[in-house]
């Protein structure tokens, strides 16, 4: 068996993973895809009331979730649920998916994305946030670059 594959351990504490500000909610990037070989990573989402992720499909990537806190609004394709903690979906690759907040104190997304280097679409993403509001054409141009389409 080669290790050239071989996966270090991974800690992340309690409240760890590099801060990512967006639309209103808080991203924490618990695991990068660089420290997976790119097999996966892992990010929290903690969004206000009213908030969440626009519906938006990607082709390239599934993406494992698991609702902490809170009470959402999700929709799946043509399906909408309400979440509560405890429930945790697999939003496969093509599938129209997003979520908002419906709940009255903030809710906590663990989303975990297989293959991982889509995690870099939010860092690219936050950092153009970081500069404040970003224009239509910069999220546009990101959206393309991450083969991410929002509907």
């Amino acid at each position: 068996m080669s290790n050239e594959f071989k996966q270090d351990p991974i800690l992340v504490m309690p409240g760890g993973g590099d801060e990512l500000l967006m639309g209103g909610s808080q991203f924490l990037h618990k695991v990068k895809s660089g420290d997976s070989n790119g097999v996966f990573s892992v990010i929290e989402i903690i969004s206000p009331p009213g908030k969440g992720v626009s519906l938006h499909v990607h082709e390239d990537e599934d993406e494992l979730v698991y609702l902490l806190d809170g009470e959402i609004e999700v929709t799946l394709g043509d399906q909408t649920m309400t979440a509560v903690p405890g429930v945790m979906a697999l939003l496969p690759r093509g599938i129209p998916h997003g979520f908002v907040n419906k709940g009255d104190k903030p809710s906590r997304l663990l989303d975990t994305i297989l293959p991982g280097p889509f995690d870099n679409y939010f860092v690219e993403l936050a950092a153009l946030y970081a500069k404040g509001e970003p224009s239509d054409e910069e999220v546009n141009a990101l959206s393309v670059k991450f083969n991410i389409k929002y509907l």
